[in-house]
């Protein structure tokens, strides 16, 4: 017979965990606060809850629901400040950094970015979610992803798209296979080998 542990009847048993559907959300700002990086750039982390809808409150019910020691708030979105240094990805970075200012201006009258990330804190903003492929430990899953951020208007009228999800760069079938793809365009000529 095996031996009862003492929290048996307490214990939670693993269950799979309520993924974000694929989608546009109306979400609010719980808190932000920038960080440095090791190169001395910096970072925003925007701490955010669906604010509307069936899943309102998704994040919070998610962290409350957990019972690890070490639990985090698992809506993150992560913002590079641009290091405006004239490179291709700094610009990628503005734009980005731009599209994300835009829409919390778009979505809160009387709002105007000031450079102070505190005030993002209860600002409403659209946020479109795909899935982004993981691995950890050897092991791949999907989690949601924020694939881009707009104005809670355009969420609201439910014009937006849901970009491609993103897959773990992996290579292709026909580079592990050995086969080699012929264009269409030379299937009458003599295959090459």
């Amino acid at each position: 017979m095996i031996k009862e542990f003492k929290d048996f009847n307490t214990t939670q048993a693993y269950t799979e965990s309520k993924q974000l559907p694929r989608g546009g959300y109306v979400c609010r700002i719980v808190g932000a606060k920038s960080e440095d990086n090791s190169d001395g750039s910096q970072y925003v982390k925007v701490a955010f809850d669906v604010a509307e809808g069936e899943f309102k409150n998704f994040f919070e019910d998610k962290f409350n629901q957990n019972t690890n020691e070490d639990k985090k708030w698992s809506g993150v979105y992560t913002l590079s400040v641009p290091k405006d240094d004239g490179t291709e990805k700094d610009t990628w970075t503005k734009r980005r950094f731009k599209t994300f200012t835009n829409a919390l201006e778009d979505s809160n009258d009387g709002y105007h970015f000031d450079w102070d990330e505190t005030k993002f804190k209860d600002k409403l903003v659209g946020m479109i979610f795909n899935y982004r492929e993981y691995e950890f430990n050897g092991m791949t899953g999907m989690t949601p992803n924020v694939a881009r951020v707009t104005s809670i208007e355009e969420i609201r009228k439910g014009e937006y798209k849901i970009p491609q999800d993103r897959l773990l760069n992996k290579k292709k079938a026909e580079d592990i296979s050995g086969f080699i793809n012929v264009p269409e365009s030379s299937k009458e000529e003599e295959i090459p080998f």
